[in-house]
């Protein structure tokens, strides 16, 4: 719980902004779970009574609820409110370069219907029938009725990445033109946005994570390619053209050349070092040869530190969070092998950062679909991408 002498979120006692003070109430909720009308009304500078009101109105619309009072040595018991898990839905759609996976997911990040599908090369139309299929399927079903936004959390320039997934460029070519968003939304009524995978992972460790996360951190996740996100002042940042963090494309001095840290980091490394044509997934990790394993560890570790360091000299960075879609077990390596890789580069004028293992694996991306659509309905501070069509758009 937070220190309750300064206020965390501003709000404003007039009618006129209820909307937005709703928004705070629901964000404060959101970030630390359980929270009393005396201690909302601590952070956020609203009267009690301006509280109340805000609390009756997201109970009556079944946003939030209140479990059994408390009671004190003096005074009124107080009741701790949360958010209620059942108060809204949100349709989650992640694309990948091996995988696409749709999504229902409640205010808790909890996914409570779930259409994956593999594949062993992304083609552009087949992917879009199986989402669109999916997201009919979802919308079919009675919390799926009541979803509020979707959101695609998808690689940038998906066109541009033949070559590393063995694609001709004119399989990819399809696309830049698939215009994946404006047919959700066309078909299903209903507010779609997009973010970078990466990036939507980072913010899914941000929004739904389990571990206690500093206010500004470096988010890597090893997937079938690397990428990244960025956390500053407790929030995600996306940039202009939302590809703030986007670290596999950090270019890395390897073997007299550079090299980007996609190319060394990446699990499409270890995939074509098998050479047998076999897909890696997080099940079969654990049928990988020790030996390939473990010379893609050191690999992926001495050139993700590299990157690190690098972005020091940029970023003032608490921490270095680790995730992927890969066993906990090999996660922890990995970034066991990162920290002890830092130390051998000069932090000089730089603060080394800690650090840390992410909470979501493989899910991440996915949670982090659902978190875009949550965020731009219901909190407060969301930055990132605008709405594609939609009745709410």
């Amino acid at each position: 719980m937070p220190d309750s002498a300064t206020p965390l979120f501003k709000g404003n006692n007039k009618t006129s902004m209820r909307a937005g003070n709703e928004r705070l109430v629901i964000t404060l909720l959101h970030r630390f779970g359980v929270m009393s009308r005396a201690e909302i009304a601590a952070q956020t500078g609203l009267s009690p009574q301006g509280v109340s009101v805000i609390i009756r109105k997201l109970e009556a619309e079944g946003l939030i609820i209140g479990g059994d009072p408390i009671r004190g040595r003096v005074g009124q018991p107080s009741i701790p409110f949360e958010l209620n898990p059942d108060g809204a839905f949100f349709i989650g759609v992640k694309v990948g370069r091996r995988s696409t996976e749709v999504v229902l997911g409640d205010m808790k990040g909890n996914v409570r219907e779930a259409f994956p599908q593999t594949y062993a090369q992304p083609e552009p139309e087949p992917v879009a029938d199986f989402v669109l299929q999916s997201v009919a399927q979802i919308m079919d079903t009675p919390n799926g009725r009541r979803a509020s936004g979707i959101g695609i959390a998808i690689p940038s320039e998906m066109w541009n990445w033949g070559s590393l997934i063995g694609m001709s460029d004119a399989h990819m070519e399809g696309w830049r033109d698939l215009q994946l968003a404006e047919r959700i939304a066309a078909r299903s009524g209903l507010p779609v946005y997009t973010r970078n995978d990466a990036t939507a992972a980072c913010g899914a460790e941000l929004m739904f994570g389990k571990g206690e996360l500093p206010s500004d951190f470096l988010h890597l996740y090893f997937g079938y390619f690397i990428g990244g996100g960025l956390v500053l002042d407790n929030r995600l940042y996306d940039g202009p053209t939302g590809n703030a963090g986007a670290i596999g494309s950090m270019p890395i001095g390897w073997e007299g050349r550079p090299r980007q840290l996609i190319e060394l980091a990446s699990i499409s490394v270890m995939e074509h070092w098998l050479k047998d044509g076999r897909i890696i997934t997080e099940e079969s990790f654990d049928d990988i040869p020790a030996p390939l394993l473990d010379r893609w560890l050191d690999q992926a570790s001495a050139s993700a530190a590299h990157a690190v360091a690098a972005s020091c000299a940029l970023l003032d960075l608490d921490a270095v969070v680790i995730d992927g879609w890969m066993p906990s077990h090999i996660r922890a390596d990995l970034a066991q092998r990162i920290e002890a890789a830092l130390p051998g580069f000069d932090f000089s004028g730089m603060s080394q950062p800690r650090i840390m293992e992410g909470t979501l694996g493989r899910a991440a991306r996915t949670i982090g679909a659902i978190a875009v659509p949550f965020g731009a309905h219901f909190l407060v501070d969301q930055t990132g991408p605008a709405a594609t069509g939609g009745n709410d758009a």
